[in-house]
């Protein structure tokens, strides 16, 4: 699925279907904020896991994030200028917010336009960088995440659309064909399997109930509600307009 430049998703609610009888085209729901997306980075293990390509071709911002979340620009990161991708946070140390910068190396501009699968474990203190479910290089989480990230909400074509610095917004278009995020769990082996296994037979997998949300970009409504195909209902959606600076 492609997201247009300045056009993002985001995954923020879960949504009621107990009144729609499986029924996936209809116009309204009821939903809320989901707590889930609000503290699963500071949890001692998540994996968030994409497959995507950024085209030569597509608009884009010098520097653009695959993915993001509201606050402290945090997300992975492609540097059209230098051609590097990176994974950006913020930490809190000794009381201080500092910027940290997480490089993924061996991602060439052939492996962003032609479509790569980038992988990011939490592992207790430490961060590790998969490309194409390969360990490309790990880094030490040093502090913890900033409270930032506990604000509801996580971005597909941006880091945050509503940032105070327009530079810090990222925006960029991206054609996604993966994208999935899990809690406790740190084995790549089980990310590879997730990739690899049909919708219908996840049910069995002993990783299941670890899955915050999964998006095959297979099945979209008639209002461009990508379904998540987790046992959740964290479906994503494009960012109503009046929220994208």
């Amino acid at each position: 699925m492609r997201i247009n430049y300045r056009e993002p998703y985001w995954i923020k609610f879960n949504w009621d279907l107990s009144s729609h009888n499986d029924n996936q085209y209809v116009t309204e729901f009821n939903k809320h904020n989901n707590d889930d997306f609000s503290d699963f980075l500071h949890n001692e293990s998540f994996v968030i896991s994409a497959t995507f390509r950024i085209e030569n071709t597509f608009e884009k911002d010098e520097i653009s994030m695959v993915y993001g979340k509201p606050g402290k620009q945090m997300g992975l990161s492609y540097n059209t200028t230098t051609q590097s991708t990176a994974f950006e946070y913020w930490v809190t140390v000794n009381g201080n917010d500092e910027f940290k910068y997480f490089h993924i190396k061996d991602v060439n501009v052939d492996d962003i336009e032609k479509g790569v699968t980038i992988t990011i474990i939490r592992d207790g203190k430490s961060l590790v960088a998969y490309k194409n479910f390969e360990e490309i290089n790990r880094m030490e989480l040093d502090g913890e995440f900033v409270e930032d990230y506990k604000i509801p909400g996580f971005f597909l074509g941006c880091a945050s659309p509503q940032s105070k610095e327009k530079k810090h917004r990222y925006y960029c278009e991206v054609e996604y064909d993966f994208f999935s995020i899990l809690k406790n769990v740190t084995d790549i082996e089980k990310i590879r399997d997730l990739h690899e296994t049909k919708n219908g037979d996840l049910i069995n997998k002993n990783y299941y109930n670890n899955i915050l949300c999964l998006y095959d970009f297979q099945t979209i409504n008639n209002i461009g509600i990508v379904y998540d195909e987790s046992k959740n209902t964290n479906f994503l959606e494009k960012v109503p307009s009046e929220f994208v600076l």
